[in-house]
């Protein structure tokens, strides 16, 4: 465990090392460009351009520059947003938990698609039924979020007027959100699923297990789904990274307010401390599932333990 929390913590002093860089790695000048925002497209003079640097902080050295916003990171001061002119962390803050529920419910939708799909299809492995659900894994995979998202939203909300097209308020609308990118993530999880089990079920424990006439479902529920979870858990760790690539896409067409919309606000706004604050969450938000995961991993498997 302190060895993970040690790897943790070096990727979060990269990642907010990253993140700073974010506006010294841009072409141009980009105290430039924040005061010809600020003065309304005009072309500041060289006396202007130097005041604003040095009010700003800008001709410290690198350094200084990197301590004293990681130092106000840490006490939870990430700047103020150049559009709003609010607090960087309170507006994040307000649309956190918005893309944490949207990714929660995505989630789920994928692992209700995923599980019995892979499982059913290990166990019938060549059958019509396991290329039917191979076959729509993989559509799942193929198509891209923003169409899919245009077709549901033609077909659920502007043909059938089940669902609103977009937007934030009861339930209705997390639906369709929730819906593509939870069948964006079962394509992958399904057909991994579905060759964890083959693996599982052509092993030595299982076959004594049937040779002592169980069923077949206590056989794929209680002998093989805990021999499969450890890869399964790792790799729904793995999909959370495609999730936030998801949630950027899927809130921006959506119109759902959350953190994936508010960083493409701030990149057409060219509001960099909103960018660098969100690219600091989301990655922290990243490192720290995955740290989840390998404890879960290690509860799970004791042999894992063992081997560490």
């Amino acid at each position: 465990m302190a060895r993970r929390l040690s790897q943790s913590l070096i990727l979060l002093l990269l990642l907010s090392m990253f993140s700073f860089s974010l506006l010294h790695i841009m072409p141009g000048d980009f105290a430039e460009l924040l005061l010809i925002d600020q003065m309304g497209g005009e072309l500041p003079d060289a006396d202007s351009l130097a005041k604003f640097k040095d009010q700003n902080g800008f001709t410290d050295p690198m350094a200084e520059q990197y301590g004293r916003w990681l130092g106000g990171a840490l006490h939870g001061d990430l700047g103020t947003s150049f559009q709003s002119g609010g607090d960087v962390w309170k507006e994040i803050r307000l649309r956190l938990a918005n893309s944490v529920l949207l990714g929660a419910a995505s989630i789920a939708v994928s692992l209700l698609i995923a599980v019995p799909l892979g499982i059913f299809a290990a166990a019938r492995p060549g059958s019509m039924f396991d290329r039917a659900a191979m076959m729509l894994a993989v559509f799942g995979m193929a198509v891209p979020n923003f169409w899919y998202s245009l077709l549901l939203m033609l077909l659920f909300s502007l043909t059938l007027g089940w669902l609103p097209v977009s937007g934030y308020g009861d339930w209705t609308h997390l639906v369709l959100p929730a819906l593509v990118i939870g069948t964006s993530l079962s394509g992958v999880t399904a057909r991994f699923i579905r060759s964890c089990f083959l693996d599982v079920l052509s092993s030595d424990f299982i076959r004594t297990a049937r040779a002592k006439g169980l069923r077949e479902a206590r056989v794929h529920l209680r002998h093989a789904l805990p021999n499969a979870l450890v890869p399964i858990v790792t790799l729904l760790g793995m999909q959370v990274g495609k999730m936030f690539d998801s949630v950027v896409v899927v809130e921006t067409v959506f119109a759902w307010p959350g953190v994936g919309r508010l960083l493409v606000e701030a990149i057409l706004g060219r509001d960099f401390p909103v960018i660098q604050a969100c690219v600091l969450v989301v990655g922290t938000a990243y490192i720290a599932v995955n740290l989840i995961v390998d404890m879960l991993v290690a509860a799970i498997d004791p042999r894992i333990r063992e081997a560490v």
